[in-house]
């Protein structure tokens, strides 16, 4: 075969994508977001370290398709329903619309006065391209990390994903018309990208239309994860449109999550939960890894003035940032403000592909574009770690005091912790706020009652408040009883 798949690339990237969390959690007195350690091991196999991994055909397709699902997941993310409330609010409430609305313009000015007044960059032509670059976001990092801290769908969590998918979908647009524009002249091909806008709007209107009886196919093909099959169907649709119309695929894909958000309502707690485990678990930590894979350190290092741009790229994230951020203060106060700015400030994918894409155009040489790879893994590391040292523990104390009664979730989970084998469900003590009403035993399906005995390999269907559901499934497959 032509292109023949080699697995020794495939199987060091699974077994490093495995090993890191278990690096990056040892490392107790730095913490770094776990996507920064797929990268720094990406450095380290790669071409800047033992070169291990070789970048075939299928290697390149899973990295990319790791990227277009983060996209879509960070799409996902954005709590419509929330919004809605919001927006028959209070005037506080209400506010928060232009807010943002205001940090977006102010960024953008921000930035095109560093790059154009400053120039650190010796930039010849592309000054545009770089202005919308320094303004946009990295709602790829944004969404795990915030996701890890439990506070992504607090009010804070949710104003700082929407102005960083607002930054990263006006900007990828406009990096799109110039890069189109530079390569092929002004012309049909620079809105090319109004196409896909086209076909995410319709894709959407018939899929609402359809959505009552697609719910009920959902309930009769039991375990097929319909759901699932859906949001990869839905994501390669317009993938493909974005590669055929010459767009970024990460538009598509982000246009994707944007759809499903809308259309899963209630279910969508535990649809996102089940693509959460193919995302995080594979896919995007192949990308991650793979860009440290492709940095060649050597370049860099190698060109003095390479690395003397690499203060200024960090500086100039943090001031397109944190000086529209302070406008956060007058809805979510100073503090949550400030540490705001600076988690918007670290930078990754969109930084990564539009520095590749302006490599490609001419405006910067591969030295350049390494140091803009190494500003990205820097603000990674720093500008999260800030982060975490202004607000410590205030967020976390604030989810545990404002659990919503109305998230709730069902779960599958399988029983194998001995404590709970043979043991009758009025003997057991559940989290509140949680039951079991279901369960599967040698294909029978059995309504419990409070003489019940779970068995060995019970599966059993559970339903509740969504941290309570996850706690119990941690303990019926390995935890321990609570006291």
């Amino acid at each position: 075969m032509e292109h023949a798949l080699s697995y020794d690339s495939l199987l060091i990237l699974s077994l490093f994508a495995f090993v890191t969390p278990f690096f990056v959690k040892g490392l107790k007195k730095i913490k770094i977001p776990y996507q920064v350690g797929e990268i720094f091991v990406g450095i380290l196999i790669g071409k800047s370290g033992l070169n291990l991994i070789s970048s075939d055909v299928w290697i390149i397709f899973l990295s990319e398709l790791g990227l277009a699902y983060l996209m879509f997941l960070s799409g996902l993310e954005i709590d419509f329903s929330n919004i809605q409330k919001k927006s028959s609010g209070d005037s506080k409430k209400n506010s928060q619309g232009l807010i943002i609305t205001l940090m977006f313009l102010l960024s953008a000015i921000i930035s095109y006065l560093l790059v154009s007044s400053i120039n650190v960059l010796g930039l010849k032509s592309g000054k545009a391209f770089f202005t919308l670059l320094f303004t946009a976001s990295a709602p790829g990092l944004m969404v795990p990390y915030l996701k890890s801290k439990e506070i992504l769908n607090t009010a804070f969590g949710q104003s700082l994903l929407i102005f960083s998918l607002v930054c990263e979908f006006v900007c990828l647009i406009g990096l799109t018309i110039i890069a189109s524009t530079t390569t092929h002249g002004f012309s049909y091909r620079s809105f090319l990208f109004i196409i896909l806008f086209i076909a995410a709007f319709l894709i959407y209107k018939i899929s609402k239309k359809f959505h009552n009886r697609f719910t009920i196919w959902a309930i009769h093909f039991k375990n097929l994860h319909i759901g699932v099959r859906a949001a990869f169907a839905l994501i390669l649709i317009l993938v493909t449109i974005s590669n055929k119309i010459g767009s970024e695929i990460i538009l598509g894909s982000f246009l994707a999550g944007v759809i499903f958000s809308l259309l899963s309502g209630k279910a969508k707690e535990e649809i996102t939960h089940q693509l959460d485990i193919i995302g995080y678990g594979f896919l995007i930590p192949i990308f991650f890894i793979m860009v440290g894979v492709n940095l060649d350190l050597r370049v860099v290092f190698n060109n003095p003035s390479a690395l003397a741009k690499i203060p200024f790229i960090i500086l100039t994230f943090l001031l397109v940032k944190i000086i529209p951020s302070i406008l956060l203060k007058y809805t979510l106060g100073l503090k949550k403000a400030l540490a705001g700015g600076f988690i918007l400030s670290a930078q990754l994918s969109l930084i990564i592909v539009g520095a590749q894409m302006a490599m490609d155009l001419g405006f910067i040489t591969q030295a350049t574009y390494g140091a803009f790879i190494l500003s990205t893994i820097v603000s990674c590391v720093i500008f999260p770690i800030i982060f975490e040292y202004i607000l410590k523990d205030e967020i976390l104390n604030e989810n545990k005091n404002n659990i919503s009664m109305d998230k709730v979730t069902i779960r599958e989970a399988i029983v194998l912790n001995d404590d709970y084998i043979n043991k009758k469900l009025k003997d057991i003590k559940l989290p509140r706020e949680c039951r079991i009403f279901l369960i599967e035993r040698n294909e029978e399906e059995i309504l419990p009652d409070g003489e019940t005995m779970l068995l060995n390999g019970d599966v059993i269907l559970l339903a509740g408040i969504s941290s309570n559901v996850e706690e119990l499934v941690d303990i019926l497959t390995h935890g321990e009883i609570p006291k």
